[in-house]
């Protein structure tokens, strides 16, 4: 009898997530990174560090360490470098959420040293006017698009 109580203790304990009503489902947004300017035209490798997707609640971001650490932006995992075509994956915590300003963002020195390469916008322009994401619970976004052109970058939300 003890084993079983002892048993059911643990079953209860490891499940509380699973039994939490307010557990909120994962959602996704995925799409490409498209190099309009060609897998040539890329930066030095050392000047092209680490490549991600970064999608902000805010926009402009405000302060880009204090939207990370609140849980206003959302971060892709780091995505490979030098082609055309670029697939990414961003999961979305605890939805629904409003994305105001997805980017494409390069690191091209330390871990501080970020530029934006790509914005998810209007018409997918060069304008960049950026295009809001409502993303649901449970729900994946597809075609979510970002066009990068290295030799006319968009303006940078922290100048």
């Amino acid at each position: 009898m003890k084993r079983l109580l002892l048993l059911l203790t643990f079953l209860l304990i490891s499940c509380q997530e699973g039994l939490d009503p307010t557990v909120q489902e994962t959602s996704f947004v995925k799409g490409k990174l498209i190099v309009v300017s060609g897998r040539s035209s890329w930066p030095p490798i050392d000047s092209a560090i680490e490549l991600r997707v970064v999608g902000f609640r805010d926009f402009p971001p405000k302060d880009l360490l204090n939207e990370i650490v609140s849980g206003n932006a959302f971060i892709s995992d780091t995505l490979p470098r030098f082609l055309d075509t670029i697939s990414y994956n961003l999961k979305i915590q605890n939805p629904p959420v409003e994305i105001n300003y997805l980017v494409a963002a390069l690191r091209y020195g330390t871990i501080f040293q970020w530029k934006v390469i790509g914005v998810y916008s209007d018409e997918m322009t060069y304008e960049r006017v950026p295009k809001k994401i409502f993303v649901t619970k449970g729900k994946t976004i597809d075609n979510v698009n970002i066009l990068i052109d290295f030799h006319n970058l968009p303006k940078q939300p922290f100048e």
